[in-house]
């Protein structure tokens, strides 16, 4: 009897863990993603005239001023997850949540953005995409960004400007950064969705539907 119990203990016991496995591996929920291309160093920081570079701030509580304004590190995800939309690769990299306090001459042009420009925070990453196709495509890799307090964002509100949206020749890699304000409390958020728009050809036809991508950050 209790060989039989034993066995049925450790039976269910598989079964349970095969099926954690399963929901934890669906879509792209996956952390263990082999790359899908080189995602091309950032030898020289590309300064962003919205705001002061970050790229220092690695912990938690990190801090750096400079003529753009102030920033404060309040949260940080290490991570790279990727994606493919027909011929076009994207990763996305490196989540921080930034608390920034503009310079009074960057003031009026986050009126745009928020009604708390003096004093805001914003979710930050990078973005890589890769055309991997022999023909020109036209995306935005992030054509609306959602998070799990109910914002929702569309690419208009990423205030770093960095050129990811638009045409790409083939086998052309773009980098940058991509910087939306929070109005809900950051505290709050767990994860982000990402929905690419759709791939488009040189005439403005659907070539691939967009996709979608979560990312975890706790």
């Amino acid at each position: 009897m209790k060989r039989l119990l034993l066995l049925l203990s450790l039976t269910i016991s598989i079964i349970l863990t095969g099926c954690s496995n399963h929901v934890a591996g669906e879509g792209n929920e996956s952390e263990g993603q082999s790359p899908l291309f080189e995602i091309p160093e950032q030898t020289k920081y590309k300064n962003n005239p919205q705001a002061p570079d970050d790229q220092d701030l690695k912990e938690v509580g990190n801090q750096v001023e400079d003529m753009d304004g102030r920033l404060a590190l309040k949260a940080i995800k290490k991570m790279e997850k990727y994606i493919e939309v027909g011929p076009v690769q994207m990763a996305v990299k490196d989540v921080k949540v930034l608390n920034y306090s503009p310079s009074p001459d960057l003031v009026d042009y986050f009126h745009a953005y928020t009604h708390n420009e003096t004093n805001f925070n914003y979710i930050k990453f990078t973005v890589a995409i890769k055309n991997t196709g022999d023909q020109k495509v036209n995306l935005a890799p992030v054509e609306v960004l959602k998070t799990n307090t109910g914002e929702k964002l569309g690419f208009k509100d990423d205030f770093y400007l960095e050129k990811l949206k638009g045409v790409y020749e083939p086998g052309e890699t773009r980098v940058g950064q991509m910087g939306f304000v929070l109005e809900h409390d950051w505290k709050e958020l767990e994860s982000m969705r990402i929905e690419t728009s759709d791939v488009l050809d040189e005439e403005g036809n659907v070539l691939v539907e967009g996709e979608k991508l979560k990312v975890d950050l706790q």
